[in-house]
């Protein structure tokens, strides 16, 4: 947690939206309304069948900004080095299986407190059969996939036979 508040008074008081709590919210694959998904979100937390509204949308993405991104990467990393030491790596031949693609996305940026929507590039390198990815980054700009594929296969970790 300590790497992953943009200040060091973030998330340091006993709040609903605590770090663990707005994480673990952000991998929770959010797919409809922010304030509908919160409400689902905490009514499980509690064992709760009808929705629970606990926290607003707009506290939720106020807690949100005080997240650095690279945090995604941190818990990536450590996910992938429980599964590769508990699943079984797809290999062919002994090498490990790995598929990359790009995709054009729109990122919202912050530059002294101004908000600016830039292009850029979503790349992931994906682990078929356990469905999974093993590398996913973003990056502001056009960039050239290729050229992106050789850099993260050369930083990546061996897989132990």
């Amino acid at each position: 947690m300590e790497g992953a508040r943009l200040k060091p008074k973030y998330f340091t008081r006993d709040r609903t939206l605590s770090f663990p709590t707005v994480l673990t919210f952000l991998l929770s694959g959010v797919q409809g309304a922010v304030q509908a998904e919160l409400d689902q979100f905490f009514a499980n937390l509690r064992n709760r069948a009808d929705s629970v509204r606990l926290v607003s949308a707009q506290a939720f993405c106020k807690a949100r900004y005080k997240i650095s991104a690279l945090v995604f990467g941190d818990v990536n990393r450590k996910l992938m080095d429980l599964v590769e030491e508990h699943l079984p790596v797809p290999r062919w031949q002994g090498l490990r299986i790995v598929a990359s693609d790009t995709a054009a996305v729109r990122l919202t940026t912050m530059k002294e407190s101004v908000r600016s929507i830039v292009t850029g590039v979503a790349f992931g390198l994906y682990l078929p059969g356990i469905e999974m990815f093993l590398h996913f980054a973003l990056q502001q700009g056009a960039c050239d996939e290729r050229q992106m594929l050789f850099e993260v296969i050369e930083r990546l970790p061996p897989v132990p036979i």
